[in-house]
């Protein structure tokens, strides 16, 4: 073992009270995927934060994108701007790094403080997912950037800010610069206290049903409307029961809204599906299903619409992706650590890189636990353990580890 790589396991040079300061700093900016104004405040922090480590940072800003409100209307939806960051832009032998500044908690969330559990244990919005993480990734780069190995990589970071609602204005984006990669890196926390990494992933969709009847007065005219409500309760009632009747394929209604005064027959209601499929042949079945099923409910006098896509594609792992945990879990037990991988029903960035056949590892960033919830949480000591565990990759692939995937 030479001594840039020892270097690299001493946890005792990265520094633990300034990666948890940098959390906080990070947590107490609200940057839910809507509240543009907290996107911005967090975006400028982290290019404060990578500029000592990076070439060049790039702010690049996506299109909006079409959405189906909750009253049923179409509307344009703008989305916080992404971090381009490079270094060593000239060179071939590249790899991604990739996480995203939004978070589920909006600014009108309850939940926007940072408690001590105890002294390992901290509780806040973002901390595990995925807040932590970039204070990996950059811990990670700053230690690598100390060795004279780095000189032979490449690396870039993208930094989006709509993840959390599907990557729906940024998949574009990921599309266009998967091609320049022989890797990716996603810091999305790991799947157990105890470090599990993500293996296979399902794949999503994010459908809207809109159904129309005819508004009147619930007293005076009650016959004479046709309520949308109950129309598409019968509807989600079928849609429900599809749930069971192919393997590793769920459909959760979500979301829904009806009506407007409580004295009128409603006019229109809304209902969101979030679909879950295991196989990329899923989606036909899904769509056949709700089609078939759709066209058996068509009422006189109502109106049904489905819309929406299925943007996360199924993550299957490849065989560069094999060897590359192989050698993450050699790397591991250097640190003493004992690392395993098992499959996600949960969605990332990397299923959209692993579309493109990278090899993809997508939850290198901290352990902790409960993300999504008032109960989010992180193991501090993990921040240290995670930015050497990365640390060690990013020095094997500079040394002939991303040749060594092919």
């Amino acid at each position: 073992m030479g001594k840039p790589e020892t270097e690299l396991l001493d946890t005792k040079r990265y520094d633990k009270l300034g990666m948890i300061k940098q959390l906080h700093q990070f947590c107490d900016i609200n940057s839910g995927t809507t509240n543009l104004s907290g996107l911005v405040q967090m975006r400028h922090a982290l290019h404060a934060a990578f500029s000592p480590v990076a070439d060049d940072i790039q702010t690049i800003t996506l299109p909006e994108i079409t959405q189906i409100t909750m009253n049923g209307n179409r509307a344009l939806q703008a989305c916080g701007d992404a971090l381009y960051i490079r270094k060593r832009p000239e060179l071939k032998r590249r790899v991604l790094l990739s996480g995203h500044m939004d978070t589920v908690y909006d600014i009108n969330h309850p939940f926007q403080t940072l408690t001590y559990l105890n002294d390992n244990q901290l509780n806040g919005p973002g901390v595990a997912d995925m807040k932590g993480g970039l204070v990996v990734m950059l811990h990670a780069l700053l230690a690598f950037e100390s060795t004279p190995q780095a000189s032979a990589l490449g690396w870039d970071i993208l930094i989006n800010a709509d993840e959390e609602t599907g990557s729906l204005a940024s998949r574009s984006l990921i599309k266009d610069i998967a091609p320049q990669y022989q890797a990716a890196l996603v810091y999305e926390p790991a799947m157990t206290t105890h470090g599990m990494f993500a293996k296979n992933r399902k794949g999503s969709g994010k459908l809207t049903l809109v159904s129309t009847g005819r508004a009147a007065h619930a007293g005076r005219a009650f016959d004479d409307g046709r309520n949308a409500i109950c129309y598409l309760a019968e509807i989600i009632t079928a849609v429900h029961e599809l749930n069971g009747k192919r393997e590793g394929v769920t459909i959760n209604v979500g979301k829904m809204w009806g009506g407007e005064a409580l004295n009128v027959v409603p006019e229109k209601a809304v209902a969101k599906l979030d679909i879950r499929i295991s196989q990329p042949e899923d989606e036909a079945w899904v769509r056949e299903q709700l089609d078939w099923l759709l066209e058996r409910m068509k009422r006189p006098d109502y109106h049904i619409d489905l819309s929406g896509s299925f943007d996360r594609p199924v993550k299957r792992i490849n065989e560069k992706t094999v060897s590359l945990f192989s050698r993450i879990q050699h790397m591991g037990r250097q640190l003493g650590l004992s690392l395993d991988w098992a499959d996600s029903g949960g969605c990332c960035d990397g299923n959209n890189l692993a579309q493109h056949g990278l090899p993809v590892l997508d939850t290198l960033g901290v352990r902790g636990g409960d993300i999504h919830s008032p109960n989010e949480f992180i193991l501090l000591d993990s921040l240290v353990e995670r930015a050497a565990l990365s640390a060690m990759v990013l020095h094997d692939l500079a040394q002939g580890g991303l040749e060594r995937l092919s």
